[in-house]
C-alpha cells in the first residue's frame, strides 16, 4: 500500500520587480519576474534560457516557432502534493464522485480520492503488460457518457511471445466495488475488448499512445514509429499505422470522414483509420476549447521536440525532415527542416524537453490561464504553459521546476484545478489552483 499522502500547500503572490538575485520560490515552482529558475533567468518578454544549444545550421521556419517570449503567472498559486509513492504513473482520468483513476506503467490502476489524495481502491481484470522501456500500462480516458455507461478506454503494451510486444487500444466497463465485506475494495474491468492492435515492430520504444475524444464521439489515438529502422520509415507509409494519429469509433473501426477511407474495396488500400502521418513519438493530444481543433506534441530526436496543430490528412514530415540531430549528433537527411507538402510544427523546443501529456485549461479559476496549453516535460522536469493566439505560440512559462520531477501528464479536473502526475517509482500527484 502507498504511504500516507504528504500534502504540501504553499502560496505566494508573484510580485513584479523582484531582485535579479532572487531564487526560485520554495515549494511553488513559479519564479517571480527577475528571479532565477533552475535553468536560467526569467525576464518577461525575453525567451527562456536553454541548457542545450540548437543545431547551428537550423533556423526556425517563421518568427516565434521557437523560444517564445517568457510570460509569468501573476495569480497567487497553491501547489499541493496530494500523493506520493505512485509507481511510474502515466495517465489519469476523472470518474466522478470526487475520484480519479490513475494508470501505472508496471500494469496497475489506482482509484484515488481527489480531496485527500488517498488511494481508495485498486482495479482488477487488467490485461498482462510488458513494462520495459517506453512500454507498460499507458493512457486512460473515460467515455463521454461515462456517467451512464461507465466505459473507459486505455492503451497498453502486450507481450507477444519471446522478445516481442506491441501496443493495444482497449475498452472495458469500470465496475465499482461492492459495499461491505472485509476485503480491500476493488474496481473491476468487465468485458475487456481490443479495439486496435499495432504490429510490425519489436523494439520497446516510441509507442506514442495518447487518447482523446473529439466532439463527435470518435477517438483520436497517437502511435509512435517504434524508433528504429525499418519501422521509422513507416511513419510515411499510409499502409501502416505506426507514426500516425488515428481516428476510430468506439468499436475500433475507422471513423467516417477520415481522409483515407475511400477505395477500401481494393485489396491494396491505405489504412482508413489514419487521420495524420509523419509523426515520431507523439505522447500528447488535446483539443482546443476555442475552435475544437486537435493539437499534438511529440518527442523530436536529439532536440527538436514539437507542438503541432493537426490537420486532416496532413503529413508532419518525420523522418524526411526534423529539427534536431540523431543521438550520435549526425544530421537527419542532411539537417533538412523544410520539405514541400509537409507541415511545419507550430512550436519547436530546440533543446530537448521530452514532452509528455498535455491539456488545455478552460476553467475560470485562473483567468490568465484561460485557453492556454499545458504540456508535461519529462527531461525538462517542468510543466510548460504555452499562450496561443490563433495558430501561433506567443508566450511560454515553466512551472513546477522546484519539484525536480519528470512530469508525465497533466489534466484539468472537474474542480477547475490542474492535476499533474510525475514519472518515478515514487511518483507524485500534484494539484495546482489559486491560493
Amino acid at each position: 500500500m502507498p504511504k500516507s499522502p504528504l500534502t504540501l500547500i504553499t502560496a505566494i503572490a508573484l510580485v513584479s520587480g523582484a531582485p535579479a538575485a532572487a531564487q526560485l520560490t520554495n515549494g511553488v515552482g513559479l519564479p517571480a519576474e527577475g528571479a532565477r529558475a533552475p535553468d536560467g533567468p526569467v525576464t518577461p518578454g525575453q525567451p527562456l534560457a536553454v541548457n542545450q544549444a540548437p543545431v547551428p545550421t537550423q533556423r526556425p521556419a517563421f518568427p516565434g516557432q521557437a523560444r517564445a517570449p517568457a510570460v509569468v503567472t501573476r495569480t497567487p498559486i497553491a501547489v499541493e502534493v496530494k500523493a506520493h509513492n505512485l509507481n511510474h504513473p502515466w495517465g489519469l482520468a476523472f470518474i466522478g464522485d470526487g475520484r480519479m483513476l490513475i494508470t501505472e506503467k508496471p500494469g496497475s490502476m489506482r482509484v484515488l480520492d481527489m480531496a485527500s489524495g488517498t488511494p481508495v481502491a485498486g482495479v482488477q481484470g487488467i490485461p498482462a503488460v510488458v513494462f520495459k522501456g517506453d512500454g507498460g500500462l499507458l493512457d486512460v480516458v473515460t467515455d463521454p457518457a461515462f456517467a451512464q455507461n461507465r466505459m473507459i478506454y486505455f492503451t497498453y503494451v502486450e507481450p507477444r511471445g519471446e522478445e516481442d510486444s506491441g501496443l493495444v487500444v482497449a475498452k472495458a466497463r469500470l465496475k465499482p466495488p461492492k459495499s461491505g465485506g472485509n476485503q480491500a475494495p476493488m474496481y473491476t474491468l468487465e468485458n475487456v475488448t481490443t479495439l486496435l492492435r499495432a504490429t510490425g515492430a519489436k523494439e520497446p520504444g516510441h509507442y506514442g499512445s495518447r487518447l482523446v475524444f473529439d466532439a463527435e464521439g470518435y477517438l483520436f489515438v497517437s502511435l509512435g514509429e517504434r524508433f528504429f529502422y525499418p519501422t521509422r520509415g513507416e511513419a510515411q507509409s499510409l499502409y501502416s499505422i505506426l507514426g500516425k494519429v488515428l481516428r476510430i469509433s468506439t468499436d475500433g473501426k475507422a471513423a467516417p470522414g477520415n481522409p483515407f477511407d475511400r477505395d477500401q474495396q481494393l485489396e491494396d488500400h491505405p489504412r482508413a483509420e489514419i487521420w495524420s502521418y509523419g509523426h515520431r513519438n507523439p505522447q500528447a493530444l488535446a483539443i482546443s476549447p476555442v475552435d475544437g481543433r486537435l493539437w499534438e506534441s511529440e518527442h523530436g530526436p536529439n532536440g527538436g521536440d514539437e507542438v503541432n496543430l493537426i490537420g486532416r490528412g496532413a503529413n508532419y514530415g518525420w523522418p524526411l525532415v526534423a529539427y534536431g540531430n540523431n543521438y550520435d549528433k549526425t544530421p537527419i537527411n542532411g539537417g533538412r527542416t523544410v520539405l514541400k507538402d509537409t507541415e511545419q510544427p507550430r512550436y519547436v523546443w530546440q533543446a530537448t524537453v521530452a514532452p509528455g501529456g498535455m491539456d488545455f485549461y478552460s476553467a475560470g479559476l485562473i483567468r490568465e490561464w484561460k485557453n492556454n496549453l499545458f504540456v508535461a516535460a519529462l527531461a525538462g522536469q517542468h510543466l510548460a504553459r504555452l499562450v496561443i493566439e490563433g495558430d501561433r505560440i506567443v508566450g511560454e512559462e515553466r512551472l513546477l521546476q522546484d519539484q525536480h520531477q519528470r512530469i508525465r501528464d497533466v489534466k484539468q479536473g472537474p474542480d477547475g484545478a490542474l492535476w499533474v502526475v510525475t514519472d518515478d517509482a515514487d511518483g507524485r500527484l500534484i494539484r495546482l489552483a489559486p491560493s
